[in-house]
């Protein structure tokens, strides 16, 4: 049995109740104080004894933890039947003392002891048990804050005892946890060989590659390093950059990120093989199995043809820097023709010529002042609508202002619903090429008009 903790006149007051840990206020005259007799963390018998509830009362062994309290870790005998007491709020002492109970197994410890010493004459197995049964730890050593390295620790094993050096030790607290007193200093290891890893997959944990860096291991192989720079490389030991991932396969690297609401969509980075020629970066749509965007060393494309469009009505770019002009589908092969504008549809386009003007945005307005947004020339989506309706060409305009139906593409107009981050809304718009095309149809009908009467 354990030797407790010793130590003469420390009694204090204490008024905090319950059943948890009791903090001593100060010391009872002719006595001395926890904190100035007694190492934090080392076990001692305890009486706590109720002054302002005398019939509370209970005795224990315990420890002081690092903030100065008495904790309650086994309780002896109590005014509760053996358990623990929830202690009133009130006066009440706590004292350092000796335990019946202990005194009553020291007792019975010599008793074995002397009798196996007496049967030594030819009785050596009454020794053993004697010995067996007395293995105290002694107060008559120093103490000690921290192990070193090459310390043992005696211990039975079978029918004898061996010296255990104390680094091959763990302590398991009450939750199934094994705590160290400091810090743990694992050998290097390998991705073969972790030095932290777990007891069914020896193959799978962590390891030190070199100096200031960190190795992840599954598998036996080496699957990411975190450089003492603070780069992260999965598929790759030397990571050029705050993250990296490589890889060596037809797929040089995949980054999925997925939306964990319901219904959410997946989405993957992928770095590889775009086709039998050419190395690309592109974003697919995992949840619609679509290539959206394709990025390689000479273009940047949309993941099919004819089938996304950059930017939508309600979230536009707000300028497009080209060295050169758009190059539009135009091939006849493609095309179903109609015929040329007919005169009510020149009439039209004459009356929307009349109607270009100059104009200011005026979000420009607001963040640069009317003498700072500059002058933009073009139509207003709006009039040119009513100039088309009012000729019989298009449907005219619904309640509040809803246009109605048209066959004309250079005529557009978006509805969107109410988003995390927009409310509700629609935008009339224009496509100026087929427009401007139109316009220049009317120039060149009035020309050949002039021309005829000259």
């Amino acid at each position: 049995m354990p030797t407790p903790f010793f130590a003469d006149l420390v009694r204090e007051l204490a008024e905090e109740g319950g059943t948890g840990p009791l903090t001593p206020s100060g010391a009872l005259p002719g006595h001395r104080r926890f904190a100035g007799a007694v190492p934090p963390g080392v076990s001692f018998h305890y009486a706590v004894a109720g002054i302002a509830r005398p019939e509370q009362w209970e005795v224990g062994t315990g420890r002081i933890d690092g903030s100065g309290r008495l904790l309650r870790d086994v309780v002896a005998a109590s005014s509760n039947g053996g358990v623990r007491v929830d202690f009133t709020a009130g006066l009440k002492t706590i004292a350092l003392t000796v335990g019946a109970a202990w005194f009553a197994a020291s007792e019975a410890q010599a008793a074995t002891l002397a009798a196996g010493v007496t049967a030594l004459g030819g009785e050596v197995a009454g020794l053993t048990a004697a010995i067996d049964a007395r293995q105290p730890l002694s107060t008559g050593h120093a103490d000690a804050a921290a192990g070193e390295v090459d310390d043992r620790v005696t211990v039975r094993r079978g029918a004898g005892w061996v010296n255990l050096p104390l680094a091959a030790l763990a302590v398991r607290d009450a939750g199934g946890r094994h705590r160290l007193s400091g810090a743990l200093a694992a050998e290097n290891g390998t991705a073969p060989a972790p030095a932290i890893g777990f007891a069914d997959d020896a193959d799978t944990g962590l390891f030190r590659p070199g100096a200031d860096s960190l190795g992840v291991a599954a598998g036996g192989v080496e699957w990411m390093r975190i450089a003492g720079s603070g780069r992260v490389g999965i598929g790759t030991a030397n990571p050029a950059t705050r993250l990296e991932i490589a890889g060596s396969d037809q797929i040089v690297a995949r980054l999925r990120i997925r939306n964990s609401a319901a219904g959410g969509r997946v989405y993957d980075l992928v770095s590889g093989i775009h086709n039998a020629s050419q190395s690309s970066l592109s974003v697919y749509d995992a949840t619609a199995d679509a290539t959206l965007l394709v990025i390689d060393g000479t273009y940047m494309r949309p993941g099919g043809d004819n089938a996304q469009s950059l930017g939508v009505a309600v979230n536009r770019w707000s300028a497009l820097y080209a060295a050169t002009g758009t190059i539009n589908t135009s091939d006849e092969r493609e095309k179903i023709w109609r015929a040329a504008a007919s005169k009510t549809e020149l009439r039209a386009a004459a009356r929307i010529l009349r109607e270009l003007g100059f104009f200011q945005w005026k979000d420009a307005v607001v963040r640069k002042g009317p003498d700072g947004a500059r002058l933009h020339f073009g139509v207003r989506a709006q009039a040119v609508w009513a100039i088309m309706a009012d000729e019989g060409l298009i449907d005219p305009a619904g309640e509040g202002g809803r246009p109605g139906r048209t066959p004309y593409a250079f005529l557009c107009w978006d509805e969107w619903e109410t988003g995390p981050d927009r409310p509700a809304g629609n935008r009339f718009g224009i496509r100026i090429d087929q427009l401007a095309l139109f316009l220049i149809a009317a120039q060149e009908a009035r020309l050949r008009a002039l021309e005829a009467a000259a």
